[in-house]
């Protein structure tokens, strides 16, 4: 079947680009001439290479696919190529890698990847996908140009580039003009491209909160169908569903995507705890929290809540400078822990057991949705289920700390030593707490301000940075004494008083821990 080809489209190539393309067209006008009675070999660039040019972005994600062989073939054929040819392009070959099929990281087909002039290339040949009802990963085998486009998420991410004939190809005959609309439409009918790979439903709301592209109404409603819902539970890796959750709330507009798992109402199968079936089962009969968590998803309280997060969220990050700063700071991780936080408050302080053999072996519920589920590291995730859980205890602190702001017990070490658990994050706790008192109509503003600005007036910020002026073994040693329990109230007294004494010296800790020694040893 002829296909539809832009030629009024033209990618500006990098000189990188321009010599790896270069390259593949003197190859294959040499294989093609050593065969002049086979099939010719074509090679294509494929995918977001070829959505990013057109949208102006530069890229370097460089996959060809090929059209007679298997992508470790071709790339051993071509170092042997640039070694018979190094004259003419002064380029040794690099290793050939080959990737096995690793569907769990979706990659359904054995890649080699190699480098050409600096620059990484992977090659993979076209292909056609294969799905039953009880897996995402599919019977591969190799494929027509149309057959590997249709078989991709996204129209917009099925144009090809042919290397030879230097033009976009649109074989789905919808790719170039979504893309110039900003719509993200599957090349087959959504509701079985969903079914055949749940996966897509996130990647297409992970391309619409990149691009700020819209997903198809057709696709969106889809998205909604329960039988996609149930899909994701039984054909979906943890680890995948992290990546992508990840990409979403690192990119440029996270908001977006957070509405559109809310529109598609799968929150219930992202943010949920069901890492271990036998587990689950077990909570259901052990755990006293079960039946709330469980109502969490059941009555909708999570869709809901997200909906009101994304409504309220944009004027409230707009209303505070402080976390308009840390909301346009890229290289940190502090946008992606407190959307983390703020959409997790319904967890707050909810526990599950994670050992059937102890049933008192209880950990967050927050903490096991992102370390079990999405795949957040261990710290990070213990950080997040810290501030989800502490979140009345900082509104309290809050509240009460402005009520009694003038009396000298509310002063330095009775805020630095609250802040002092949240090691270093706890404007995440405190912009989570605001946020879910706004959320609720609360009127604390001026109490949360006040609160902030204190403790950098006191230079609190990095109080968990803050360490006993006086080491053990020197404590120890001013009092003749052996380690042992007393050694650590101490260094707890000695944190406080040096909260309340910013300035003061060892010497003059020595005497406060002379004055109440006799209350510990």
């Amino acid at each position: 079947m002829a296909t539809v080809t832009e030629n009024n489209l033209k990618l500006v190539l990098s000189d990188v680009e321009k010599k790896i393309c270069g390259f593949l067209n003197d190859y294959v006008a040499f294989y093609n001439q050593k065969h002049p009675t086979s099939e010719p070999l074509e090679l294509r660039i494929t995918g977001g290479w070829v959505r990013d040019k057109l949208l102006g972005y530069d890229s370097h994600d460089l996959d060809i696919a090929i059209n007679l062989m298997t992508g470790e073939q071709l790339a051993i054929q071509l170092g042997d190529y640039l070694r018979e040819n190094y004259s003419k392009y002064k380029v040794a070959p690099n290793n050939v890698h080959k990737i096995d099929r690793n569907p769990e990281k979706s990659k359904h087909l054995e890649t080699a990847t190699t480098k050409l002039f600096g620059m990484e290339v992977d090659f993979v040949n076209l292909r056609s996908e294969e799905y039953t009802e009880q897996s995402r990963i599919p019977i591969v085998k190799f494929g027509t140009p149309e057959e590997d486009a249709l078989r991709r998420d996204a129209t917009l991410n099925a144009l090809f580039y042919n290397i030879k004939q230097n033009k976009v190809e649109d074989f789905t005959r919808k790719g170039v003009e979504d893309l110039k609309n900003g719509i993200l439409r599957t090349p087959l009918p959504p509701r079985q491209t969903f079914l055949d790979d749940p996966l897509r439903v996130l990647r297409l709301i992970r391309f619409a909160s990149k691009y700020n592209f819209k997903i198809d109404n057709d696709a969106l409603k889809e998205m909604n169908n329960s039988d996609i819902n149930k899909a994701f539970g039984s054909k979906v890796s943890k680890e995948r569903i992290g990546v992508e959750v990840d990409k979403i709330l690192r990119g440029p507009n996270p908001l977006l995507g957070i509405s559109l798992i809310q529109q598609a109402h799968i929150d219930n199968v992202i943010f949920v705890w069901n890492n271990d079936l036998g587990l689950v089962k077990f909570n259901e009969e052990h755990s006293d929290d079960w039946n709330s968590i469980d109502k969490i998803y059941q009555t909708g309280k999570l869709n809901l809540h997200i909906r009101q997060l994304v409504t309220g969220l944009p004027d409230f990050v707009n209303k505070w400078p402080a976390l308009q700063s840390h909301w346009q700071n890229t290289t940190s991780n502090f946008k992606k822990c407190f959307l983390l936080s703020i959409l997790l408050l319904p967890f707050s302080q909810l526990r599950i057991i994670w050992n059937a053999k102890k049933t008192n072996n209880v950990m967050s519920i927050t903490e096991g949705i992102l370390k079990d589920d999405l795949k957040i590291g261990k710290s990070e995730s213990a950080q997040v289920a810290k501030v989800v859980d502490s979140n009345k205890q900082y509104a309290e602190m809050v509240s009460e700390f402005y009520t009694h702001r003038n009396q000298p017990e509310f002063g330095r070490s009775f805020v630095g030593n609250f802040l002092r658990m949240y090691k270093g994050d706890w404007e995440i706790a405190h912009f989570t707490s605001f946020f879910s008192q706004y959320l609720q109509n609360e009127h604390v503003d001026d109490q949360y301000e006040f609160f902030h600005k204190y403790i950098f007036e006191q230079n609190l910020q990095n109080c968990h940075d803050l360490r006993p002026l006086i080491n053990g073994k020197e404590m120890a040693s001013s009092f003749a004494l052996k380690g042992g329990p007393w050694l650590g109230e101490i260094n707890n007294r000695a944190i406080f008083w040096q909260l309340d004494n910013p300035n003061g010296t060892k010497e003059q800790l020595l005497d406060f821990i002379k004055s109440i020694i006799h209350e510990h040893v």
